[in-house]
């Protein structure tokens, strides 16, 4: 028997440093949390003190592997987190190259494939933790929106049943943009929610609010949130679309256009990004009122176009 032994390493210890060697990133990232005695609570914590901020929902799906980093600032806090976890350095980073290795089921798209590269809107989401949690999904929306005899957008009217999925919600981010620069819309009404958060980016013309659910939801519960915009900017304006980051959101919207004011033509359309070729184009009636109705699609831009005469 040698004098000094090297103790085998203990179960855990082997199955971690296989996972390390082989993958997925999930799963070696679910076994480093574990053996680091670490919640995702302190783990989110030292993240933000590095100047990484992520998340528990997000931490989560990383671990479910519902989702895996893939923005730069994502994998800084990978790189981050093989420090906090005691991990050699890239021991995860690398994980995420294999082939193969990739998120178990669909994840929701970034906000930055959503906005034009250079929206302002995306650096002041990502100010609100509830834009980038992914745990509430949004079942059901049915927008209601409002053109007047001047051809201009004047008041939309939403209704969303939600789910939370993986954790408890507590609420939930919005956004709108004005039809021009300068005027953005104002939050004028909700129901069953209330706002505890609104910017206004008056330049670009965008408001971003945060609605908070009149109670926490458990996860499987679903809510119903309501609420109404009013436009500011009183141009003519000829489209109205949505973003979504999740597929399989079922959505109806309405437009409903003043009487004696059709317009000549409306089709409904999907866009994957901003400036991408339009999809799925179909021709729409103008009248009693004009609305799409989809259901099951991808994420990414569905909207409605028309022309005056």
């Amino acid at each position: 028997m040698p004098l000094f032994a090297v103790p085998a390493p203990e179960p855990a210890g082997r199955e971690l440093a296989h996972a390390l060697a082989t993958g997925p990133f999930s799963r070696a990232l679910t076994l480093a949390i574990d053996h680091s005695g670490l919640g995702l609570a302190r783990l989110k914590g030292r993240l933000a003190a590095a100047g990484v901020p992520v998340s528990t929902t997000t931490l989560s799906y990383w671990r479910t592997g519902r989702t895996r980093p893939e923005r730069p600032e994502s994998l800084r806090a990978v790189a981050v987190l093989e420090g906090v976890l005691g991990l050699p350095t890239r021991a995860l980073t690398d994980l995420l190259a294999l082939p193969g290795e990739g998120p178990a089921t669909p994840g929701p798209v970034c906000w930055e494939r959503l906005w034009e590269p250079r929206a302002h809107v995306v650096a002041v989401l990502h100010s609100f933790e509830a834009a980038d949690e992914t745990s509430l999904v949004v079942l059901s929306l049915h927008e209601v929106l409002h053109v007047d005899a001047t051809r201009a957008l004047t008041r939309l009217h939403v209704r969303e049943v939600v789910r939370a999925v993986t954790e408890p919600v507590q609420s939930k981010v919005v956004v709108l943009r004005g039809c021009t620069p300068g005027h953005p819309p104002r939050l004028v009404s909700t129901r069953y929610c209330r706002p505890v958060r609104t910017e206004v980016l008056t330049e670009p013309g965008f408001v971003v609010s945060e609605l908070v659910p009149h109670r926490s939801l458990a996860v499987g519960e679903t809510a119903i949130l309501e609420y109404e915009f009013e436009y500011c900017d009183g141009v003519p304006d000829t489209s109205y679309d949505r973003r979504f980051r999740h597929r399989g959101t079922e959505h109806l919207l309405e437009v409903h256009f003043a009487p004696g004011a059709l317009p000549a033509s409306c089709h409904s359309y999907r866009l994957d990004s901003p400036g991408g070729p339009e999809r799925d184009v179909t021709a729409v009636s103008p009248g009693s009122p004009a609305h799409v109705f989809s259901s099951g699609g991808p994420p990414g831009i569905r909207g409605m176009r028309w022309s005056w005469p």
